[in-house]
């Protein structure tokens, strides 16, 4: 064999593993969200502060307005995601103040982190 047709099949070797590694890579943005502890807050009487007490600091602040009729809320978000490969898993919870109160929160997971988060029984 001739040393450039070696070097090609080494260097080949070499991107194929390289391609490999970055397939099996993990992303993982955020910390899971407390819902746990949501039962700790009151609606229409805990402060931000208590929340912000509660669940800790959010990933991320806006505005909503579920309804035309409704007055917009501020929302807090509190988000976790991993990535592996094809692999997302996605979890979400937002916290609605009306006035700076808590008013209510919503949350949203995958199917597999809401097995998880059920204690296996989400079908």
């Amino acid at each position: 064999m001739k040393s450039s047709s070696i070097c090609s099949v080494f260097l080949t070797a070499c991107l194929m593993v390289t391609g490999l590694q970055g397939c099996a890579s993990r992303l993982e943005i955020g910390a899971p969200p407390r819902v746990d502890r949501l039962a700790q807050l009151t609606p229409r009487i805990s402060t931000k502060n208590d929340v912000l007490l509660t669940l800790g600091e959010p990933r991320g602040y806006g505005a909503a307005r579920l309804d035309p009729t409704f007055n917009p809320q501020s929302v807090w978000l509190y988000e976790h995601t991993v990535a592996e490969g094809k692999d997302i898993k996605l979890t979400m919870l937002l916290i609605f103040f009306a006035n700076d109160i808590y008013d209510g929160h919503m949350w949203f997971a995958d199917s597999s982190n809401l097995k998880e988060y059920s204690g296996g029984k989400a079908e």
